[in-house]
């Protein structure tokens, strides 16, 4: 089930670059559709355990959700934007797909997480097939500008890494509604304020903002989040980072599927190789340290 879990979840989370270009279009604010975003799903999630979770949750593991989301969200996204303006989109999508390999030094390193062969096989598959996918090498030209962006997509992939690995050791005893009320609850703090500051906040008023705002909330965060969260306590961190390098090969799909753009070879080659990561991740877990 874990699997299933977090294949949904990735397709949620696929869904967001249509969402961006509907952003594009209606030339809304970043920040403000994203505080729709996390304000949205928090309120649904907060009345989701209301009625769903009658467990009590110790208020140190409420904190560190909510905070969690309140920065990690914020920095990862930040730094995600600081590496796309220096080496543009596609260079920073493939320095964001480093996590596993970042996921896996945390684990090992912090949590003393043991890792088998076939999951370091696994991950450079994931890698290689990102690669391809992404295809990196037909836009890239090498500046101090483009290592400088280099740097902030790399800390965009170890940050996002922090956050599944305390994720899921925060999160393990959670119910996944209570967990995904705080660390939303804390996304939509941060990113109201950022608006806020930057003077672009406001509520929806057109039809078309309301519509945009019901769906980026429902299909690109609850659901996935969710889905997210049930994974990763079934799977791990290790497996979830592993497994959720299909979230590429949906947006593919999509992109082909809503915006007719062709799949080139690379990309079939690309999206091979992360199916077959993700299938020797599911064939052997990593072994459970001797006692």
């Amino acid at each position: 089930m874990g699997t299933i879990f977090i294949f949904l979840a990735a397709c949620g989370y696929a869904t967001v670059a249509l969402f961006g270009r509907w952003i594009f279009d209606h030339a809304l604010p970043m920040y403000t559709v994203l505080a729709w975003r996390f304000a949205g799903a928090a309120l649904i999630f907060h009345v989701w355990k209301f009625y769903s979770c009658r467990k009590s949750i110790p208020l140190k593991e409420k904190r560190a959700c909510f905070l969690m989301g309140m920065f990690a969200d914020a920095l990862q996204t930040s730094l995600f934007f600081f590496s796309v303006a220096y080496v543009g989109a596609s260079i920073a999508a493939l320095l964001l797909y480093t996590f596993p390999l970042f996921v896996f030094l945390i684990q090992r390193l912090f949590f003393q997480e043991p890792a088998s062969k076939i999951q370091w096989i696994g991950l450079f598959f994931s890698l290689s097939g990102c690669l391809f996918i992404i295809n990196p090498f037909e836009t890239l030209s090498l500046s101090p500008n483009n290592l400088q962006g280099i740097w902030f997509g790399l800390a965009t992939g170890l940050t996002y890494a922090f956050y599944l690995c305390f994720g899921a050791h925060f999160t393990k005893k959670i119910p996944p509604t209570a967990s995904a009320a705080y660390l939303t609850s804390g996304a939509a703090v941060s990113f109201s304020l950022i608006a806020l500051t930057r003077g672009e906040l406001f509520f929806p008023s057109l039809l078309s903002e309301w519509l945009l705002a019901f769906l980026i909330v429902l299909l690109a965060t609850v659901i996935p989040l969710f889905f997210l969260v049930k994974g990763m306590q079934l799977l791990g961190a290790t497996q979830t980072a592993l497994m959720f390098t299909l979230e590429p090969i949906v947006t593919i799909f999509f992109a082909v599927l809503f915006f007719s753009e062709s799949l080139a070879g690379t990309k079939i080659i690309g999206s091979l190789l992360i199916l077959s990561s993700a299938i020797l991740v599911q064939r052997k877990k990593a072994p459970l340290p001797s006692t």
